[in-house]
């Protein structure tokens, strides 16, 4: 894990430098296990003039094979001379991180505990100074914090950077657990529980090293000449990618170990972390966030289709209702036979009605061999009477009868329902990042399909544009990511002559394919002679169905149907789900799926 000792101690000199004498404004919780400290502090520091000098230039190096080549910087680095420095602290996963962010993200509309707790104790306190713990991965923020009655009072925030075992931690003036992000209970850990009122206890000491650098040393490396830079504070921030551009670790020295990768060195120890954190977290937390929703409605669509399998069987079951009817009439029509207390009965079967015929055709000896109609075995209730034994069949015939008809009714329902939510599975897979999953979720839920989670961990959702194309004639093509974006793009956003698209009986997006504003509609018809509706190319329709083939369960077939008709012939029927329309003068186009060039 590259978050080990000596990138622990980076991070936490940093903090020292930048942090202290700033008062905590304000205190947020993205995610479960995330943390976000908004300090406002004051210019001070020689490490505050350099950074302002490393911002005010702008630059960055950026090393491949030991040359060096300078470009322009991407962001701001976390500086001391500026007024406002957001800490954030990820105890998430097994890779764990602290850094001083430029990132600003999502707040929940009701804080959790741990944040409300972080809150009383930690708001409008001064930080007095942050280090590292020994050689241990654990950075400690020390705070001068004012009580509910103005007294004040010193409070300790831990940041255990140890893998999945990960903490965020709160100690009062006597180090006793205040809480934790992370409550350890004895039955977890006898050796350290990590509850309130619990005395804080190190974990056991470590090697002092990471795998990283245990790697480097095995290469060569001089452990004590990275020590002595250590103690020093004199570290090199960089970030390694291989030959194809692509991440590959970051560390606080340049190690021999990737000697030929491409290095690019951050302004600040921060700005690596986030630089890093940032392109690798994010395609890792829509993952993560995919996975929950995934399995989610995979256990919500196995019950769908299971109750579609019992329905399917209850119609076939109901489709023999006459045969209630029939043993019902035959126990009537022999009840001078039968007696209470027989458990069954045979009976000669109605004969049916002869075929109507001229006489002619038909020997005597072909009438004569007809096959002899078996008997019916009927089942009776020996607690009955004949009279309530047929009773008893007529009222399963009736029974049947309307089972046919609500089988048939919670069928559709049940069907319509798996196309709802085989829609979402498809959306989740073209989710482009983590606010999309979430979006996606908030839908499901207010339908009823996902359990409504804590009020602690739900967010304002962002809007965003609609997802947009387009063709090589330059006509626009959006797409809708969800349900609802699928109906607000077709139904507000597109126009009445504009194309919507659609897979044929394929769970997928609405695709709107725009109008240019030169051309005219020809309302006499609808298409083309050469397929093509009335004022569009037919180059942009099969790229604006290539793209509604991407966008669906087809994605990765050769060849996929799909329907297309002007907006004005799509209609949403009254009550109807997100997305779930009817549409009429449609003709169906086979397509590659794929995006425009």
């Amino acid at each position: 894990m590259p978050f080990d000792n000596f990138v622990t101690g980076a991070i936490a000199r940093e903090l020292n430098d930048i942090l202290v004498e700033g008062k905590v404004e304000r205190i947020h919780q993205p995610e479960r296990f995330e943390i976000m400290i908004h300090i406002n502090v004051p210019p001070h520091g020689r490490r505050g003039e350099d950074a302002e000098r490393a911002e005010v230039s702008g630059e960055t190096a950026r090393r491949v094979d030991g040359a060096t080549t300078e470009h322009q910087g991407d962001g701001v680095s976390p500086a001391s001379g500026r007024r406002h420095c957001d800490l954030l602290i990820s105890v998430q996963g097994s890779q764990p991180y602290v850094y001083l962010s430029e990132r600003r993200s999502g707040n929940p509309q009701t804080p959790p505990a741990f944040c409300m707790l972080l809150r009383k104790h930690l708001i409008g306190a001064r930080v007095e100074r942050a280090f590292r713990v020994g050689t241990e991965r654990i950075i400690r923020i020390e705070f001068d914090a004012p009580d509910e009655l103005g007294t004040r009072r010193k409070r300790a925030l831990l940041c255990e950077m140890m893998g999945k075992h990960s903490n965020i931690i709160l100690l009062n003036e006597n180090d006793v657990v205040v809480d934790a992000v992370k409550r350890i209970y004895a039955d977890t850990s006898r050796v350290r529980p990590m509850l309130p009122g619990v005395d804080y206890t190190l974990p056991p000491p470590g090697k002092g090293i990471g795998p990283l650098m245990e790697a480097e040393i095995e290469a060569g490396g001089d452990r004590a000449r990275y020590e002595s830079l250590d103690a020093e504070g004199e570290y090199d921030p960089l970030i390694f990618k291989d030959g194809d551009g692509r991440l590959k670790d970051y560390y606080v020295f340049d190690i021999n170990l990737y000697r030929g990768l491409e290095r690019t060195r951050s302004p600040s120890v921060s700005a690596m972390l986030e630089s890093y954190y940032e392109e690798k977290g994010s395609g890792n937390r829509t993952e993560q966030k995919c996975a929950d929703l995934r399995q989610t409605l995979k256990a919500r669509l196995d019950k769908l289709y299971l109750k579609k399998q019992r329905l399917l069987e209850d119609r076939e079951k109901a489709k023999h209702a006459d045969e209630f009817r029939v043993k019902g009439e035959l126990i009537t029509a022999n009840i001078y036979r039968l007696r209470q207390g027989m458990a069954e009965a045979e009976f000669e079967p109605f004969e049916p009605a002869p075929p109507p015929h001229d006489g002619a055709g038909e020997s005597e000896t072909e009438s004569e061999a007809a096959p002899v109609a078996e008997t019916v075995k009927t089942a009776l209730d020996p607690r009955l009477t004949p009279s309530q034994n047929a009773q008893r069949y007529f009222k399963k015939y009736a029974k049947a009868k309307t089972a046919i008809v609500e089988k048939a009714k919670q069928l559709e329902i049940t069907e319509r329902d798996i196309d709802f939510l085989e829609s979402y599975v498809v959306f989740m897979e073209n989710a482009s990042d983590a606010a999309d999953v979430d979006r996606l979720r908030e839908e499901l839920t207010e339908f009823g399909y996902v359990r409504r989670r804590s009020k602690k961990i739900a967010k304002r959702s962002v809007k965003k544009e609609y997802l947009r194309y387009e063709s090589r004639a330059g006509l626009p093509i959006y797409v809708g990511r969800s349900g609802k974006e699928n109906d607000e793009l077709t139904f507000r956003k597109a126009k009445p002559d504009d194309l919507w698209l659609h897979t044929k009986d394929i769970s997928g997006s609405h695709v709107i394919l725009a109008r240019s504003s030169s051309t005219v509609p020809r309302e006499e018809n609808h298409a083309s002679s050469s397929g093509a509706p009335s004022g569009f190319d037919e180059a942009s329709v099969r790229e604006a169905a290539g793209v509604a083939a991407y966008y669906s369960k087809a994605k990765h077939s050769e060849s996929v149907p799909v329907n297309y008709c002007l907006v004005k012939y799509v209609k949403k029927p009254s009550g109807a789900k997100p997305g779930f329309v009817i549409f009429t003068h449609n003709r169906t186009l086979y397509v590659k799926p794929g995006l425009p060039s």
